[in-house]
């Protein structure tokens, strides 16, 4: 297996970067993977402090918010700037109470009352607002996002998943194999730990923010299963590029 793509997800819920490499930690998460996201404005959530990590439930994200694949996102640093249908929206600074202030309005004015309440930006330190507050990453084969879209009759795209690491692969769920095995990863050392198990976010087309079928049900009856990617802890700090090879080691 050879990685094909790395990709950052600053925002929870929001598009992700392309990378050209990443500096992986040693019982981290993906660097600046889900630094940031934004509350439901859920009544319940009105108080959480800053760094506290929550279940998914708490913020916008696109198991329940299609609208946000409508969004184009560019990141320098802290800065974010969003357009829309060709359109600049918003540029803020994710790290100023200004900028903060900012997106919080916007997002408020987007989903207006079909929330409880007002949208707040989070930022999260130590850690990362990725649904399991595990310190993994995500990795997935090309081959499996492929053989899904094939089967479920949808144009294959890796952003359904938001995983951080895609490999080239063959054979559709081919990594599965790797769980309960350490694999060198460019620099690095993973210990793969289990699959990824899906949710109604993958039903969400990236390009255009369409929901389609439930695709849960439909997997469970074509593959036994709702499940693409797998998640591994860093057991040994490295540099991961596109081109480089995943190397089982036991």
């Amino acid at each position: 297996m050879i990685i094909d793509e790395l990709w950052q997800f600053p925002v929870k819920g929001l598009c992700g970067i392309r990378l050209d490499s990443a500096d992986l930690v040693a019982g981290r998460h993906f660097p600046g993977d889900r630094q940031f996201a934004i509350t439901a404005g859920h009544p319940k959530f009105a108080d959480m402090p800053d760094g506290s990590w929550q279940k998914k439930a708490a913020f916008l994200q696109l198991m329940r918010h299609e609208q946000l694949a409508t969004l184009d996102c560019h990141f320098a640093g802290t800065v974010m700037t969003i357009t829309h249908n060709g359109r600049k929206q918003l540029g803020a600074d994710m790290d100023s109470a200004a900028g903060a202030d900012a997106i919080n309005a916007f997002f408020g004015d987007m989903f207006g009352d079909s929330i409880p309440g007002a949208p707040r930006l989070m930022r999260i330190e130590d850690g990362a607002y990725t649904d399991t507050k595990a310190t993994w990453i995500s990795l997935g084969g090309t081959a499996s996002v492929a053989h899904v879209a094939r089967t479920m009759g949808h144009r294959p795209d890796a952003r359904r998943y938001r995983l951080n690491v895609m490999l080239a692969t063959d054979t559709p769920f081919e990594e599965v194999a790797l769980i309960g095995h350490r694999a060198a990863l460019g620099d690095a050392v993973l210990q793969v730990l289990a699959p990824v198990g899906r949710c109604a976010a993958i039903d969400v087309d990236p390009e255009d923010g369409t929901r389609g079928p439930h695709l849960l049900p439909r997997m469970e009856a074509a593959f036994g299963h709702t499940d693409l990617g797998i998640f591994a802890e860093i057991i040994e700090s490295g540099t991961v590029r596109p081109g480089d090879r995943l190397t089982r080691l036991d």
